[in-house]
């Protein structure tokens, strides 16, 4: 008797744990999360350093180029991936940081989707109102990302000084900007 209810409220947990989750179900390709430290390194790609509504392309040397371009301006970069339900709080915050702060700090979404069709799928979906990249794995190896959403800040040298998980509130990101401007 008392196996009987074990096992049907861990059945009960599992289900509430699974519609909580808040996560969509993969699409055609089979959108899972990454494994950062075991994945191979992706080909190399150039990146633009150029807005325009397309997607930019950065690998780790790519993701240098442009903080090397970028020298005198602190850019945020926020790894995050199309299928995480975290990340999606975190885009209107960044957006809100854009309105704010975007003609004194670069602000970057690096999709690390290992599927790029799925982020431009989201993209038909959800447009941002932010600079979009599409980012090989390296580039989380490189920073240790192990969960995701990631914010990376580099100074105006382009140094990185912040690395940390979770989803931050536009007043908190408003504040760690006028920081960065301002010294």
């Amino acid at each position: 008797m008392h196996i009987f209810r074990y096992i049907t409220i861990i059945s009960l947990l599992l289900v509430a744990l699974a519609a909580c989750s808040g996560a969509e179900e993969p699409s055609g390709d089979k959108a899972q999360e990454p494994d950062f430290k075991a994945a191979a390194p992706a080909k190399a790609v150039k990146a633009a350093a150029t807005d325009g509504g397309d997607i930019l392309e950065l690998d780790s040397t790519g993701l240098k180029d442009y903080l090397a371009a970028n020298t005198g301006r602190p850019t945020l970069v926020m790894l995050w991936a199309t299928w995480c339900p975290s990340c999606k709080q975190q885009i209107p915050e960044l957006e809100q940081l854009e309105k704010t702060h975007g003609d004194t700090v670069n602000i970057i979404a690096l999709s690390v989707d290992e599927n790029r069709k799925a982020l431009e799928r989201y993209l038909e979906k959800k447009p941002m109102a932010l600079t979009v990249a599409w980012g090989d794995q390296q580039i989380a190896r490189d920073h240790n990302v192990e969960a995701i959403p990631t914010l990376l800040i580099f100074d105006k040298s382009g140094k990185k000084i912040f690395g940390q998980p979770g989803v931050f509130p536009a007043s908190m990101l408003g504040a760690m900007a006028d920081k960065l401007v301002n010294g």
